[in-house]
């Protein structure tokens, strides 16, 4: 985003620039599985994918071809996500997400917004989580559908959440 401003100081520039790229990495990744999930199985090609990044991000996040496919070969080489071609026409690749591929983005997605929760205050934002739609593991901060009241551990943790689940009024405390 800095790099397109003209007029600025160089050095500041360059300072800025490299930031917002370290900044970028790995929030870039975690966008593109968030789009990506949005399709479920039925999958979305690259093109779309960058499409919905410009959309949902208000053209703040630009991930050009040239680093988007090589981020997705990445994320299918890890088994986060799997690709299939279409059988006629141009052959599009459509991405999907692998049952592992859900896992590691439920966690990181947790993380991602517990950490931002956290850091809010030191930049004046106010940020609200969907309490009411998820639970966000006490012990590793995976984020956990509430629609799925049946479990009672966190898949990536162990973690115990009945109690967590019975508090919110989710869960009915056992009988003894």
């Amino acid at each position: 985003m800095i790099k397109s401003l003209k007029g600025l100081d160089p050095e500041f520039q360059e300072y800025a620039s490299k930031l917002e790229s370290e900044l970028n990495r790995g929030i870039s990744t975690l966008c593109i599985l968030a789009i990506i999930k949005r399709y479920s199985y039925e999958g979305v090609h690259g093109y779309q994918i960058s499409k919905d990044l410009l959309e949902f991000t208000n053209k703040i996040l630009v991930i050009e071809e040239g680093t988007l496919y090589p981020i997705l070969r990445k994320l299918e080489e890890d088994g986060i996500i799997k690709s299939e071609r279409e059988k006629t026409g141009r052959r599009k690749k459509f991405y999907s997400m692998t049952n592992y591929g859900t896992k590691v983005f439920n966690y990181l997605e947790g993380f991602f917004s517990k950490l931002t929760e956290a850091i809010a205050p030191l930049f004046d934002v106010n940020v609200n989580l969907k309490q009411d739609r998820y639970l966000f593991c006490p012990m590793c901060a995976n984020r956990i559908d509430l629609s799925n009241v049946e479990l009672r551990f966190c898949d990536v943790c162990g973690h115990n959440i009945e109690n967590e689940l019975i508090s919110r009024g989710y869960k009915n405390e056992p009988t003894k």
